[in-house]
């Protein structure tokens, strides 16, 4: 999500648009991808509801005189409608995976609601986040877009595999099967590293490749690896700023996550011509043409996981057509500079709002 807000800000026309980052705690490497000279400030908010951020938030509010606040996700919904309070500036909200479990419950589906209310657009990545809210009853009377991910295709784009994997230290021979995502619950890293255990059985060369750090599974996702009986075919990549090369040194892209609106990672190794195994509940219908650009299959279990894996791997040279058409529609339909183009014109739009 950062890095979509750091790459639209970097498309939006200058001197049209100025944009200003406030990171409610702090600020991590992420700022260094911003458009030189962005300004970014960091709330430093404390565990649960802080007013002192609140109340910083809001003087950064009354000195920018914003025509638009863009907030992402819940906590700067909430940081945002309370700093805003009741002043003219725009609000835009932005929701990008379907609700987890949690988010369910019936009290906060209803404070989820209200606070919709007080939003002048509420926007998705997908069509099926909004069938979803729709289907929740939480979007009543509020106007609700869907921007769809787009993806920088010069950036990602196919490269020399052989060269990819010595850099990363990967085998050069063998299946690669690759898994991009921070360690958190939704994820299911133990599902994917469990079925490898039968994938590695099947074909004695092929390689688990994890990219990604942070979150609260990451110390289990750790020993997982670290007691697996195949740990030396698994290469824990953490964080990384190369992704390209990472996504180019993958033969297949698995995606085990229960809750997504439009998987970045999944558009960045499409573009990079690698084929994705989705799971079906990963809003797989909007990027997968079943056997034409990859795959989506139930992933229930180990062995439904491991199955759908060793079929693809089974059959390379149509896991490399599938790339390439992957490619083809990443280009067609998620150039980054579409997805821009739409972010700017609801900023437009709410601007001549705030200043009518």
């Amino acid at each position: 999500m950062e890095n979509m807000i750091a790459q639209v800000a970097m498309r939006l026309p200058v001197p049209e648009f100025n944009v200003a980052i406030c990171a409610l705690t702090e600020a991590d490497e992420f700022k260094d991808r911003l458009p030189p000279g962005t300004p970014v400030l960091e709330m430093r908010k404390k565990h649960g509801l802080d007013i002192g951020c609140v109340l910083r938030l809001r003087q950064v509010i009354k000195n920018l005189q914003p025509d638009v606040v863009h907030s992402h996700n819940w906590n700067a919904l909430i940081y945002s409608i309370l700093a805003i309070g009741g002043g003219r500036t725009g609000l835009l909200h932005g929701e990008h995976a379907l609700l987890y479990a949690w988010e369910r419950s019936p009290w906060r589906l209803r404070l989820r609601r209200a606070l919709y209310t007080r939003c002048d657009v509420v926007h998705t990545v997908s069509q099926g986040q909004a069938d979803e809210m729709t289907a929740f009853g939480i979007c009543g009377g509020v106007e609700l877009r869907v921007i769809r991910n787009g993806v920088d295709t010069r950036k990602f784009c196919p490269g020399d595999k052989t060269q990819s994997r010595a850099v990363l230290g990967i085998p050069a021979v063998g299946p690669c099967i690759g898994m991009v995502a921070r360690c958190v619950p939704e994820k299911r890293h133990e599902l994917l590293i469990e079925a490898f255990k039968e994938v590695a059985a099947a074909f004695p060369g092929a390689t688990l490749v994890l990219a990604g750090a942070g979150g609260m599974c990451e110390p289990a996702v750790s020993a997982m690896i670290a007691t697996h009986p195949f740990a030396r075919r698994i290469i824990w990549l953490g964080h990384r700023n190369d992704m390209p090369a990472v996504y180019n040194a993958l033969d297949l892209m698995v995606l085990t996550s229960t809750s997504e609106g439009m998987s970045n990672v999944s558009l960045e190794a499409m573009s990079c011509g690698v084929p994705v195994l989705m799971n079906h509940a990963c809003g797989s219908e909007e990027l997968i043409l079943e056997g034409v650009n990859g795959r989506a299959a139930p992933m229930r279990n180990v062995h439904e996981v491991a199955a759908a894996i060793t079929t693809l791997l089974a059959s390379p040279e149509e896991m490399q057509r599938m790339g390439r058409e992957a490619r083809a529609m990443v280009e067609l339909g998620h150039p980054l500079e579409k997805t821009a183009a739409d972010y700017a014109s609801v900023y437009r739009q709410l601007a001549l709002r705030a200043r009518a």
